[in-house]
């Protein structure tokens, strides 16, 4: 099998090919196309390093390759790639952001779960070790607090390109099923409150914030939980992984409510 890259300037882009192509991790899958349009530099470094083909579009990955990763920085261009190669049957990784628009999600969603399409994606944060150690520690009542970076001033689409990694971690935790959102923006701290039936969830976030921090309050109880990023594999693992079984990591319905619980967090705290 065969994997094409779309996007080049993302640090995730390397990471797939490392595990695929320099750890070989996976026998008779490798990546051997990549479009990087959006970084022509890097795509020169990556294809001689990573000994892939460059091609001129978009549609020419998508063409030649037997799978499709989209690693754009910013989400803004994940739609029209990832629906090109949903329209080609050919399964897709979509990175995150999935999309900053909540009907370019759905849109996508629809259009994979009508065809039965295999697509994944979206922050691996929320799919490290210590993300589900916390998911077991929760009871009824508690509240979660989730501190880590994004910057509401970022290049890449503003508070979509970080600030979805802690959404993600919050639907995680909790479930789609949210009841309501509010947000409060201090210069480029921003503060959201996201109530649940029998949770309330609290995201901190500022540019400067490094770690990812969890901290569950109870009755009489506080528990920090620092979590451990070794993310790097997990993108590539699950893209895989659904690959070789036929069964999407995550229900369609995730990645689009990802979207639209960012969305209400940007236009309640007015970023």
């Amino acid at each position: 099998m065969v994997i094409g890259m779309i996007g080049a300037q993302n640090s995730h882009t390397a990471h797939f090919l490392n595990v695929i192509n320099t750890k070989k991790l996976y026998a008779d899958i490798y990546v051997g196309y990549i479009y990087g349009g959006d970084d022509p530099e890097t795509s020169n470094k990556l294809t001689e390093q990573y000994n892939l083909q460059q091609c001129p579009d978009e549609e020419t990955v998508i063409e030649k390759s037997d799978a499709i990763v989209i690693t754009y920085r910013k989400g803004s261009m994940h739609y029209n790639a990832a629906m090109k190669a949903l329209q080609a049957k050919k399964p897709v990784f979509v990175d995150k952001p999935f999309t900053v628009d909540e009907k370019e999600a759905q849109e996508i969603v629809r259009y994979a779960a009508e065809h039965g399409l295999l697509i994944c994606g979206g922050s691996s944060v929320k799919e490290l070790s210590g993300i589900k150690d916390v998911s077991n520690k929760i009871e009824p009542d508690d509240s979660v607090i989730i501190s880590f970076q994004a910057d509401p001033r970022s290049e890449y689409d503003g508070y979509f390109f970080y600030g979805i990694h802690s959404v993600e971690v919050c639907l995680t935790l909790f479930g789609l099923e949210y009841d309501s959102v509010s947000a409060v923006r201090n210069g480029d701290t921003v503060i959201s409150t996201i109530a649940y039936p029998e949770n309330t969830c609290i995201i901190i976030t500022t540019p400067e914030t490094a770690a990812l921090d969890i901290v569950v309050y109870g009755k009489n109880k506080a528990k920090h939980y620092p979590i451990v990023m070794d993310y790097q594999d997990i993108g590539p693992k699950d893209f895989i992984e659904m690959i070789n079984t036929g069964k999407i990591p995550r229900d369609y319905s995730f990645y689009s409510t990802s979207v639209k619980l960012i969305s209400e967090i940007i236009k309640a705290a007015e970023l």
